[in-house]
């Protein structure tokens, strides 16, 4: 049996990922969900697979329905984006008309939260409901004996109607095979100043924090691998592949301190060199975690501060306060470790003084890089229970903003006032010479972005 697993062209470098969809100029991730995927699909005995991530070789549509058709698939299943939703509707119909025979399907937070309204948009088959790697393995060996499509986690729509599924949760990480590195080629991925071959990994899903905005795919219960299966992960790709530069991607990488300490010390004990980023909060993280980081080859760590102003971190439902943490982003500011701080604007409480605290402590804290986005109520999160009223919100067309877009202009003028200053450039040139290729491209990138901006504040695809 044939399974196609695709991540879907678009006119731009953007990344799909089960939790959230971005623009990434300078960046590019793997299919992290689609690989651990392939490595279900290939449990199941007969199984030939093929992980066509169209984003990483830069296909278009009618390409991308070349490659799938020369494949022949009998199985067919897509990531779908939160922000490129209509363009993964489009391409989706197209590829199922292209292939009338295979068994098409999707997964993504919006297909699992309207799956009828997506099958009928596409014409697609199935619907994997909430996390979907035991759905989708459970599948293919009913497919391969013969049976029915529906199952558990599986919603279809068919000649008797729409069937559909609860969501699904995975009970633990250490259960499910390590995600399948040999789908992809690790040379087309990295992030900024990192070198290659680079890869991804997740060592924890779901997230006990108490964040209103957040898209909660994998939910609020924290499941984590235990450390030896995670150093497990990642000795078998340094071994087999050669990776040496990687990222983990879990929301909150340092959201147990035994863990991750337990986590250093096992990576240390690789015996080769590496080096890694990873996501943290500021509440999580202080001078001892982030050298036992910096021992075990981490480099960099982005940290979600997302405002100065405790006004819009309490209606973020950050769940700290900005004095408790303000010692530990200097611990990890003095650690030796890159800190890349991420910064959320346009809120409906955010003032012009809230957003110049926003920037003040950015400066203050001399951030390597900074990483701003716009506030964005998107649907089955706290936020949008909350601020419905607020909100204009449609699937098809995609539309999720608050009606009052004031603050969108924000989000440019961060990056401006905080890069185009004198002072960043000077105590950043020695480290920025070093690379000059990516500074170059980075530099091109941020100034067409710049200018685009002030044009049109309003646009998805600047950054």
């Amino acid at each position: 049996m044939r399974v196609l697993l695709i991540n879907p062209p678009y006119r731009s470098q953007i990344i799909r990922r089960y939790v959230c969809s971005y623009n990434a100029p300078n960046f590019l991730f793997p299919p992290l969900e689609l690989m651990y995927l392939s490595a279900q699909a290939k449990l199941v005995d007969g199984c030939e697979v093929l992980l066509l991530d169209c984003i990483a070789e830069k296909l278009g549509p009618e390409e991308a329905r070349a490659r799938a058709k020369a494949f022949d698939p009998e199985v067919v299943l897509s990531i779908m984006a939160i922000e490129f939703f209509d363009n993964d509707v489009e391409f989706l119909g197209a590829l199922k008309r292209a292939l009338p025979q295979a068994l098409v399907g999707c997964f993504g937070h919006l297909p699992s939260n309207y799956a009828e309204v997506t099958m009928a948009a596409t014409g697609t088959d199935y619907v994997l409901v909430g996390e979907p790697d035991l759905a989708f393995g459970a599948l293919l060996k009913r497919r391969a004996d013969g049976g029915e499509v529906v199952g558990t986690g599986v919603a279809v729509l068919d000649v008797n109607g729409f069937t559909g599924a609860e969501y699904q949760r995975n009970p633990s990480l250490d259960e499910l095979p390590y995600a399948d590195q040999s789908a992809i080629d690790h040379s087309r991925y990295g992030e900024p100043f990192f070198g290659r071959p680079y890869t991804t990994f997740l060592s924890s899903r779901g997230c006990p924090f108490p964040c209103a905005y957040c898209v909660r795919t994998y939910g609020r219960k924290f499941v984590m691998a235990p450390a030896e299966h995670v150093v497990g992960e990642v000795s078998a790709a340094v071994e087999r592949f050669g990776i040496k530069y990687f990222r983990f991607m879990d929301d909150t990488f340092t959201a147990s301190r035994r863990r991750v300490l337990e986590i250093c010390e096992g990576l240390k004990d690789l015996g080769v060199p590496i080096q890694w980023s990873c996501l943290v909060r500021p509440n999580t993280i202080d001078g001892e975690v982030a050298a036992a980081l910096k021992s075990a080859g981490c480099t960099r760590v982005y940290v979600g501060i997302e405002s100065g102003s405790q006004k819009v971190i309490d209606f973020l439902k950050r769940g700290y306060r900005l004095e408790q943490v303000m010692d530990n982003l200097r611990q990890v500011r003095d650690s030796g470790l890159e800190m890349v701080g991420w910064f959320i604007v346009g809120s409906p409480v955010e003032t012009r003084e809230d957003f110049e605290m926003s920037l003040k402590l950015a400066r203050e804290l001399k951030l390597e890089f900074i990483a701003v986005s716009t506030l964005v109520p998107y649907p089955n999160t706290e936020l949008y229970e909350l601020e419905q009223q607020n909100i204009d919100f449609s699937l098809l067309p995609y539309v999720c903003q608050f009606r009052d877009q004031s603050g969108t202009e924000r989000e440019a003028e961060f990056y401006r006032r905080y890069y185009l200053r004198p002072g960043y450039v000077v105590r950043k040139f020695n480290s920025l010479a070093r690379h000059p290729g990516e500074t170059l491209k980075a530099s091109k990138d941020f100034l067409r972005y710049a200018v685009a901006s002030r044009r049109d504040p309003n646009r998805k695809d600047l950054l």
